[in-house]
């Protein structure tokens, strides 16, 4: 097989990518680079992803049970994930989501590896001195990305160079 023929064969299967949701509206931009590629003729499969950081505030324990905590964060996760899906569903685009507990980068790297996704979908990252001096979570999963390529898109869904130090 020729190196052009493998080149095709790479480009016509299924591209699975995982888009981290939550409700900030920049995490729906992975939604609009899935429409693109989409509608560059690519196969897709969308995995919606929602972390639920682990809750240990005592003004929070102390009203509200482990139970009770992750139910929210599941029913919100839910309610993320169907928001974000709904224009990929309209489109017949593959799409599932999935909700974990525990450290927001670690949990979206481990699930990229875990579902063998192709690319993780983030926000490109702003140059806001707050978000700078806010623990960045797109600047974080690039810096310690293992086999899953991390790519940053803008609102329109546009692949953006960063350079991450």
């Amino acid at each position: 097989m020729s190196s052009s023929d493998e080149t095709v064969k790479a480009e016509n299967r299924l591209l699975r990518i995982l888009v981290p949701v939550n409700a900030d509206e920049d995490s729906r931009w992975g939604v609009q680079y899935a429409l693109r590629r989409h509608h560059e003729g690519r196969e897709l499969e969308v995995i919606f992803l929602n972390v639920g950081e682990p809750i240990t505030q005592w003004e929070v324990l102390r009203f509200r049970t482990q139970v009770e905590i992750s139910q929210f964060q599941s029913e919100s996760a839910q309610a993320f994930i169907e928001q974000a899906s709904a224009p990929l569903i309209a489109e017949n685009i593959l799409c599932r989501g999935c909700f974990k507990q525990g450290n927001v980068v670690f949990s979206i790297l481990d699930t990229a590896e875990e579902l063998a996704c192709d690319e993780i979908v983030m926000p490109r990252p702003t140059s806001c001195l707050l978000q700078w001096l806010a623990n960045n979570v797109s600047l974080t999963a690039k810096r310690q990305q293992r086999t899953v390529p991390v790519v940053f898109v803008d609102q329109a869904g546009a692949l953006v160079e960063y350079r991450v130090n």
